[in-house]
């Protein structure tokens, strides 16, 4: 789930860096910075923190996004993110607000439930030189803890983490500094091929759609086998059953496999989101559209 609507025109090069940067003089490109709030940027602290990164370049331009976070990784998991969608419009309205009081102009846009694919669905058109993620420091939820974890494990720009700490009627605080630098995720990915794990982490989002994908496409090669209750329609129904089930078993085959065994840099952010959307929605609707074609 995706809302990238940008305020204004992103990189002209959907990869992020293309043949354009070989021929551009790096006195004249912008640094760019895209800022992924998780938690508001809110008064003058964070405000401050933030503008210092953009301060440092004297060209700089900054994409801020706001992930549609949800409070639980079974809400993720499911796609139940009308409210967290309300909520992150807002706190991407409020934060670019307070971007603009310290004079930084950004591009806006709403983010992925997942924060470390809407990170990597920015990077898609934005290819940034840092990231600063304001994220909380108390109550976050797990689904924002996985995806700045995961983050820091598949990201190579340097990252900023901002933990924010609130106090009742008073503005915030930032309670935590963590700085990664440059090419910090290929020494993480070196230490897992030396470490002796044969499995990779697994989001939650991960472990529910290994196993959707299992029993659903077992489900419909049962439907498949079983046939049709309509006898006038018995052949076409269960040539459709088929078809159904086939396709809809290669695609989970395809994401099992993918999670399982090819984990490296090959299946990771988009592809293995839009898989694990369509392995996850796609294999309970395609059950039903068997059970009523039957």
């Amino acid at each position: 789930m995706t809302d990238e609507s940008a305020t204004t025109p992103s990189d002209p090069d959907p990869s992020g860096r293309g043949a354009a940067d070989a021929t551009t003089d790096p006195a004249t490109t912008p640094f760019r910075i895209l800022v992924v709030a998780a938690e508001e940027v809110h008064g003058a602290a964070l405000r401050d923190a933030v503008a210092e990164h953009v301060r440092d370049h004297d060209r700089a331009a900054v994409r801020l996004i706001a992930p549609a976070l949800t409070k639980t990784a079974l809400e993720n998991a499911m796609g139940d993110v009308d409210g967290a969608m309300v909520a992150a419009r807002e706190r991407l309205a409020h934060s670019a607000e307070e971007l603009k009081r310290a004079g930084i102009e950004a591009e806006t846009a709403v983010g992925d439930s997942d924060l470390h694919l809407a990170i990597q669905d920015a990077l898609q058109t934005f290819a940034a030189d840092e990231i600063v993620i304001v994220a909380h420091r108390d109550g976050a939820s797990s689904v924002e803890r996985q995806g700045i974890a995961e983050s820091e494990r598949d990201v190579d720009p340097p990252i900023t983490e901002l933990y924010v700490e609130r106090h009742d009627g008073s503005e915030p605080t930032i309670a935590d500094v963590e700085e990664l630098p440059a090419g910090h995720a290929d020494a993480a990915a070196g230490e897992r091929r030396g470490s002796s794990e044969n499995l990779p982490p697994y989001s939650p989002r991960d472990l529910l759609g290994i196993i959707v994908a299992i029993v659903g496409t077992i489900v419909l090669v049962v439907l498949a086998a079983a046939g049709s209750d309509n006898n006038l329609n018995a052949l076409s129904a269960q040539s459709v059953t088929i078809l159904i089930a086939g396709a809809v078993g290669l695609l989970n085959v395809a994401h099992v496999v993918g999670l399982t065994l090819f984990q490296a840099n090959a299946y990771r952010g988009f592809g293995r989101g839009l898989f694990a959307r369509l392995s996850l929605y796609g294999t309970p609707l395609a059950i039903v559209v068997c059970l009523l074609i039957r």
